[in-house]
């Protein structure tokens, strides 16, 4: 799909690229072929403007085609060389979906669990990432220190509302942390399909239930588990490790159905990608202890 984008063109918006499909020029090869013919036609003192073959009008004026060349130059030699930080810096949050397929590979999947939702004042707890590989968490007190030096390997982030609160927990409690060049936040996508809410109610619409009593934690329930942990209570931390890796590897398949739902938004034909099942978790958790903090948060009104 990112070879069919022209929407990160400076001066290029949904309708002229609409139009470029429409037109039948619907990569960025055929519009550079397109684009220096154009050029030639300049040298060889013919002026135009590009036009589309159904003669229309002009698609570019000659003061933007330029810009346009040069864009796609850039663009084809940054996916060459798996530069995701110049799509992260051109194309919009919402339409960053289009990354996806070309950067599956490289692409970390991230959620993070804290002590409360204020980046200033509170702690991240446990850090879990999903990549090609399987899943890996990170715990306070453990090993949460050595999430800068895995990350930083990584081309694009992948999260649920992780602009709004993942990324600034990450960069307070890791100053000079270096993310990878490309984030992909999930939210945005989404909501331009019409699905607003949390993950798991994203997940509920989309038919993708968790399993038993993991459905009913959410991220009050994270913060008490930390705190049950931090009581001696080891199975609350298995639970909070099970809970955020549920979150991690559903990130995957909501990235793939997100996908298969934009394109079929599209003017274009574009393949779909495979939706795989749901990573299964073969990781223990506690479901008396999520049916005893459930019970207490309804006696304490929460």
């Amino acid at each position: 799909m990112l070879r069919h984008t022209f929407i990160h063109v400076p001066g290029v918006g949904r309708v002229t690229e609409e139009r470029l499909w429409g037109s039948g020029i619907r990569s960025w090869e055929e519009c550079l072929n397109e684009l220096r013919s154009v050029d030639c036609g300049l040298r060889n003192s013919k002026p135009r403007t590009m036009q589309s073959p159904s003669r229309t009008g002009p698609l570019f004026s000659p003061r933007v085609w330029k810009v346009v060349e040069s864009h796609l130059e850039n663009s084809c030699r940054s996916l060459s060389q798996g530069d995701t930080a110049f799509f992260e810096e051109w194309i919009p949050s919402r339409e960053k979906w289009r990354m996806y397929p070309d950067f599956a590979n490289g692409a970390a999947f991230l959620d993070i669990e804290t002590t409360g939702i204020s980046s200033w004042w509170n702690d991240i707890t446990v850090i879990g990432i999903y990549d090609s590989l399987g899943p890996r968490v990170f715990v306070k007190g453990k090993d949460l220190g050595d999430f800068p030096a895995v990350i930083k390997d990584y081309s694009l982030l992948i999260t649920y509302n992780g602009r709004q609160f993942d990324v600034p927990f990450l960069k307070a409690k890791f100053p000079g942390l270096k993310l990878p060049g490309a984030h992909l936040d999930l939210r945005f996508p989404l909501r331009r399909l019409g699905l607003s809410g949390g993950l798991k109610d994203i997940e509920r619409q989309l038919g993708m239930e968790r399993e038993g009593p993991l459905r009913e934690v959410d991220g009050y329930m994270a913060v008490r588990l930390w705190q049950e942990y931090m009581r001696g209570n080891k199975s609350a931390l298995e639970t909070l490790i099970r809970y955020n890796l549920e979150d991690v590897v559903g990130l995957k398949s909501l990235a793939e159905r997100a996908y298969n739902m934009a394109i079929k938004g599209l003017s274009i034909s574009v393949p779909p990608i495979h939706e795989g099942e749901r990573p299964g978790l073969d990781l223990p958790y506690d479901p008396e202890l999520i049916t005893w903090l459930k019970s207490y948060r309804h006696a304490v009104g929460f």
